[in-house]
């Protein structure tokens, strides 16, 4: 079985495919970070 581990862009906590939240950015990349990180990154 193969499981792809991403780990949060701001904390590096590593994360599961249940956690991990993820956006794309203008230039189409896609950033991973946690529940946590996410919220708080989009209350900016």
């Amino acid at each position: 079985m193969y499981n792809n581990y991403l780990s949060c862009e701001v904390c590096g906590a590593e994360l599961t495919r249940a956690s991990q939240k993820q956006q794309l950015d203008r230039a189409g990349f896609m950033h991973s970070f946690c529940g946590k990180c996410y919220s708080e990154k989009s209350l900016k």
